[in-house]
């Protein structure tokens, strides 16, 4: 048994005109008006228009960038000034929208990884070979290995 016709005057028949390729009357074009609206003033659609009003709302600070003492700029004060900005738009983003804010941690991982550079805290592998990495790797094994021995 079929189902029945949604009744002229709802949004599924403005879809059955359309399918049927009917021509659409005039209550079923303001059931699909009433549709749009709706769907526009949902609750998430609702919620990014606040968030657009408040970041709009919110002072821009601009605080002077520090210089070295020959009057240039610092690509390390620079990066913890990123590095800062970043974890307050990651606190913000983590409440609003969850999927940016991941690309915000990648960019503040990014950020880290450039600081431990500039400090020495992290090995550059760049104009090291695939080979001497695998040969330093080796080397750590065996002396893991070793010490392993040496303890048992």
């Amino acid at each position: 048994m079929a189902r029945p016709k949604a009744p002229c005057g709802t949004y599924a028949a403005y879809r059955r005109h359309l399918r049927e390729k009917s021509p659409v009357c005039d209550a079923c074009r303001d059931a699909k008006r009433a549709n749009s609206r709706e769907r526009s003033n949902s609750a998430e659609v609702r919620r990014e228009k606040q968030v657009a009003r408040e970041a709009e709302k919110a002072p821009v600070v601009v605080e002077p960038v520090p210089t070295t003492p020959e009057g240039h700029v610092s690509r390390l004060e620079t990066l913890r000034e990123m590095l800062e900005q970043s974890r307050s738009v990651v606190a913000a983003l983590t409440t609003t929208d969850p999927t940016r804010a991941y690309l915000a941690l990648r960019e503040q991982r990014e950020i880290l990884r450039e600081i431990s550079e500039i400090q020495g805290n992290g090995q550059s592998t760049k104009g090291v070979t695939l080979e001497d990495q695998l040969a330093a790797a080796r080397a750590e094994r065996e002396q893991r290995e070793a010490a392993r021995a040496a303890g048992a």
